[in-house]
């Protein structure tokens, strides 16, 4: 889908295929998830991309404007949550750029390797085995596809405790088949923010 300063940036890699490159950069506060997303997607034309968890829609809006032409699909399991994003992203649907799907991740239509790209955010919050969820995102992507989570947590965490939870994350990823597997930080107006980003083989 398509559509700062940096304080001090951390890079090392561990001695296993996980990359455990981490990064905290400083944003403006005009800057949102959503913006973030876009950023680190490399959205191309004629991509398929996937969002967990779409919300009232922003994420597909600001991916959708950026791929133009290609395929973009999104599913929630709010009702509410549908309707928002059907009235904000009308033109994307009537142009059959995107398809929206309301349920479960089970009941998503699409074969293996059919993905260039998969991100959602929050969402992560609400399953109980978050790595069983990234295996079968895992097994929807192309090889060399990208998956990307960004997610707030609930509480201000202390900086270590926002380490920790990135890193719980980056471990799932690496035990779902994930690889080069990296995680970053932004501040956002309404918390930091982490990003973890994986690639399958």
């Amino acid at each position: 889908m398509q559509q700062a300063t940096a304080l001090h940036t951390q890079l090392h890699r561990s001695e296993t295929i996980l990359s455990k490159a981490k990064t905290w950069i400083a944003a403006p506060q005009h800057k949102t998830i959503s913006h973030w997303f876009v950023e680190q997607l490399d959205i191309r034309p004629y991509q398929h991309i996937l969002e967990i968890g779409y919300g009232p829609g922003n994420g597909l809006y600001e991916v959708a404007k950026k791929l133009q032409i290609g395929f973009l699909a999104g599913i929630d399991g709010s009702l509410n949550h549908f309707l928002q994003a059907a009235r904000k992203n009308k033109k994307f649907i009537d142009d059959d750029l995107l398809h929206l799907h309301l349920g479960c991740l089970e009941q998503l239509p699409y074969p293996h390797h059919y993905f260039h790209s998969i991100y959602l955010g929050n969402m992560y919050y609400s399953w109980d085995q978050p790595q069983d969820r990234f295996m079968q995102l895992h097994s929807l992507l192309k090889s060399g596809g990208k998956m990307i989570t960004i997610v707030q947590p609930p509480a201000a965490p202390r900086e270590k405790d926002l380490w920790n939870e990135a890193e719980k994350i980056q471990e799932q990823y690496t035990e779902a088949g994930f690889f080069d597997v990296r995680i970053a930080f932004r501040e956002m107006h309404a918390g930091d923010a982490i990003s973890v980003a994986g690639y399958k083989e």
